[in-house]
């Protein structure tokens, strides 16, 4: 039970870690505020009107302060070294939200350097840890050198401290922040803090109407976190199977041996409702026991986690993170584990309670009879599979959120599990017989075994069965994205060169500044150069992102492929219509001709569709949900922002020589041609992939645990029934294979059902991975996905066997007999 607690719990604290970065735009920038502060968020993210800031103070007669501020996270390049900021500017006002720390003072003795670039602040501790004096350039990516300085910094670091781990860069102000991340005359958000006493929510609703919304300070998702957040909770989901299963097997066991006294017990004259109370209620105090004896297990992983691929994930981000304890995590982990014991017991009380004393008490004695496994479980679990390869197909095309994605894999882990239950003893009992007919003494033996314990073995079964299956369908994603996400720029754009300032998955918004574009030109010395503009409506699992391209030529083409006559499409783009991706139109509901309604940075205005696009080329934000316009028109009705560049050669080589001239331009932006862009997108998919990989693996741990537990536990119980058979002649050594046979019909069954399970997830995950990563990935079976598997199960279940085959040797079968 603590093996599954602690999955989850590790997880838990990986998911919470990953997102507490992105707190730092909400909860942890107002940790100091009274309550009631409402954070006014715009439909464009990060695209705040300055008037619409000028209209909250007019209209909001009982705010105390409006407190706008500019913020993003960016990695920060000081001297030899990167790290993640998180870049804030603001007025002093934003002592309201975080406390006193010294603002106006600071303000008025900085040190004025003369030179160009805007002067940051940062903690003293963070200036020391860094190796940053006063004076110091701090470079940002896409910004030419020069373009901001460390001028000062301060004490109170425990003002910070909460907001990206310390990590902040302050500027100015927030006209000055935007000047830096060329939106000028926007700021990120806006907090209203309210006068004691008074109700602001009518006010500020008037006065951001159609503009922004007004909510409770939260965290601001990139799409691909959120994504992976719904990602960890599958992992998480399959923790509590594996301890439900764990505990079902130890408690099927435990029932098992002590059947005829609960059945005793029940003749005296108890009543029904009160042995099933108590059984269940010994479920609930194990569970509790077990949960909390999982909690520094977890926990433990949990930090292995963040460590290992937490950092990477959020690496490109800006973002830091470092594992925190939380006291809920001894909540959760109680409450998980009270939820398996208690699940875990349902079933067996629930069996003895239908069946009744009389047959309960009948096979005192003796062997038990032999069970079966219902055939509902196959009915049910096939019919989940087909629910989520429905749902799945269904999640392609649009017309579902993002979090049925994650639903319908766990809809068919659930199915295989459940199928797996029925399968798995069948195929067993016929390699059982195929056994006997070679060795008679030892088929017979585990034939016996297998119709005795044959629900353990199911459980068993399905639980190694379920990991390895989410451990080879999350590698198998992983290996092909990474093949097919790198073969992209090669197949679309194999002569360019792509300039951005941020890689591939760094899941932030990347700008390349105005003065490194007229370098980038420049350097370019007459090649064809194109740009895209970005922006984003909304954040998180609904996020729409806004491109905007010079319609029709050589860079929209290769990266957007229109569905219907593509000349027609880019001609109604030139005339200020807008085009979409088809799970966009699917989630809009509209098509070709139609009109639709979009967030503007001033407010919701209609716009004619031109037709749908395929987006043929990954995009950083991994969000298939696209709006394609003019530049122009994204650049007025959506603030957007220079976020990529290119620059056309006459052949791939030529592309390849010129690459360092980009470089050399120092403003921190990533040049890719073929070969660069193939290994950072393989390293930037694989780094989002591979944590859930591991996760599938450690499942796989844990369920290895669970055929221990089972294998022990079977011989711990059957002491008598082994005796017996010692003394009628059966050999050490011949119940040593038994246990080895068990163990290897396990691994074939599991390896073989695993095989199948595998592909079946790939197959789901890759029907939904136009919407999860915002480029199609076609399904394949990866050899090495597979191997990988299959080597994990022999290695796992190997392990499980050697110490019941040690531990058969510890039998004093003269000392058994006369004790019982």
């Amino acid at each position: 039970m603590a093996i599954g607690v602690t999955v989850v719990l590790g997880v838990l604290v990986l998911r919470s870690d990953l997102v507490r970065p992105f707190d730092a735009f909400g909860p942890s920038l107002t940790a100091a505020a009274d309550d009631g502060v409402v954070e006014v968020i715009p439909d464009v993210s990060g695209r705040l009107p300055t008037t619409t800031v000028d209209r909250l103070r007019a209209e909001v007669s009982g705010a105390q302060a409006i407190v706008p501020f500019v913020a993003t996270l960016t990695p920060v390049g000081t001297g030899d070294n990167t790290q993640g900021f998180f870049l804030l500017g603001g007025s002093c006002d934003i002592e309201l939200l975080i406390g006193d720390f010294g603002c106006a003072t600071r303000a008025r003795d900085a040190v004025d350097f003369h030179r160009p670039g805007v002067p940051m602040q940062m903690a003293a501790p963070v200036a020391a840890e860094l190796g940053l004096s006063v004076g110091d350039d701090l470079a940002l990516p896409g910004l030419p050198p020069g373009s901001a300085y460390l001028a000062a910094t301060f004490d109170d670091v425990d003002r910070v401290e909460s907001i990206n781990d310390g990590y902040v860069l302050v500027a100015p102000s927030a006209a000055v922040a935007a000047e830096l991340l060329s939106i000028p005359g926007f700021v990120t958000a806006a907090f209203v803090v309210p006068r004691p006493g008074d109700d602001i929510e009518h006010d500020v609703d008037r006065a951001i109407a159609d503009t922004a919304t007004a909510v409770a300070p939260r965290a601001q998702l990139p799409a691909v976190f959120e994504n992976g957040r719904q990602s960890l909770d599958l992992i998480a989901l399959a923790g509590i199977i594996v301890g439900v299963l764990v505990s079902v097997n130890t408690v099927l066991l435990a029932v098992e041996d002590r059947r005829t006294v609960m059945a005793t017990i029940l003749a005296i004259g108890a009543r029904p409702t009160g042995v099933l109370a108590g059984m269940l209620g010994e479920g609930a105090v194990v569970g509790v026991l077990g949960g909390l004896l999982g909690v520094p297990t977890g926990f433990g992983l949990g930090t292995f986690l963040v460590d290992t691929f937490g950092t990477s994930m959020v690496a490109g981000s800006g973002g830091t993170i470092s594992a925190h304890f939380e006291p809920r995590l001894l909540a959760v982990g109680a409450a998980a584990g009270i939820t398996c014991g208690v699940l875990a017991m349902l079933a067996p009380a629930f069996t003895l309670l239908r069946n009744g004393p009389l047959a309960s008490m009948a096979t005192a004695g003796g062997v038990p009879r032999a069970r079966s496994v219902p055939v509902w479980p196959l009915v049910v679990g096939v019919c989940l599979l087909a629910g989520a390869a429905a749902v799945m197909t269904i999640f392609a095309g649009g017309a579902l959120p993002l979090t049925m994605g994650v639903n319908g894999l766990t809809i068919a882990l659930c199915g295989i599990v459940l199928a797996t239950v029925w399968i798995a003893p069948r195929v067993a009992q016929g390699a059982a017989q195929a056994v006997t007919s070679v060795r008679p003494d030892i088929g017979r033996l585990l034939g016996a075994d297998l119709r005795r314990y044959v629900m353990l073995f199911g459980l068993s079964a399905a639980l190694l069965t379920e990991a390895t299956s989410l451990a080879i369908g999350s590698q198998s994603m992983q290996l092909l994205g990474a093949e097919q996400v790198a073969a992209q720029k090669s197949d679309r754009l194999p002569s360019a060169l792509m300039l951005t300032a941020q890689s591939v998955f760094d899941q932030r918004d990347g700008v390349i500044a105005d003065a490194t574009a007229a370098a980038v030109t420049r350097t370019a010395a007459g090649h064809p150069v194109a740009s895209r503009w970005r922006a984003t409506i909304s954040s998180g699992a609904s996020t729409r992102l806004v491109f905007g391209v010079t319609p029709g030529d050589w860079y929209s083409r290769a990266q957007y492929e229109p569905t219907t006559d593509a000349d027609a499409l880019w001609d109604r783009l030139h005339r200020g219509e807008v085009a979409l991706t088809e799970q966009a139109a699917t989630r809009l509901g509209v098509q070709q001709g139609d009109l639709v309604t979009l967030p503007t940075v001033w407010g919701r205005q209609d716009f004619r569709v031109a037709g749908t696009v395929r987006s043929a080329m990954l995009n950083d934000a991994a969000v298939a949900d696209i709006v394609l316009v003019n530049q122009s028109v994204a650049r007025t009705q959506w603030a957007a922002a220079r976020d990529q560049m290119a620059v056309q050669y006459p052949s791939p080589v030529d592309a390849a020589t010129h690459r360092s001239n980009y470089l050399e331009l120092d403003a921190g932006l990533w040049v890719f041609d073929n070969e660069h862009w193939r290994a950072e997108s393989a390293a930037g998919i694989t780094r989002f992939l591979r944590p859930f990989t591991l996760a599938g693996f450690v499942v796989m741990v844990a369920a290895g645990l669970s055929v221990l537990n089972v294998f022990v536990l079977g011989l711990i119980q059957r002491r008598r029934e082994r005796a017996v058979l010692r003394a009628v002649g059966v050999t050490t050594g011949q119940e040593r294979a038994v246990v080895m046979s068990h163990a290897a019909v396990l691994g074939l069954v599991v390896g073989g059902l695993a095989i199948l399970g595998g592909m079946g997830v790939t197959y789901l995950w890759s029907l939904g991975s136009g919407v999860f990563y915002g480029t199609p990935i076609s399904w394949g079976v990866p050899v090495a996905a597979l191997g990988t598997g299959l080597v994990g199960v022999a290695v796992i279940v190997m392990a499980a066997a050697t110490y019941p085959v040690v531990y058969v040797g510890r039998l004093e079968t003269s000392e058994v007999l006369r004790g019982n």
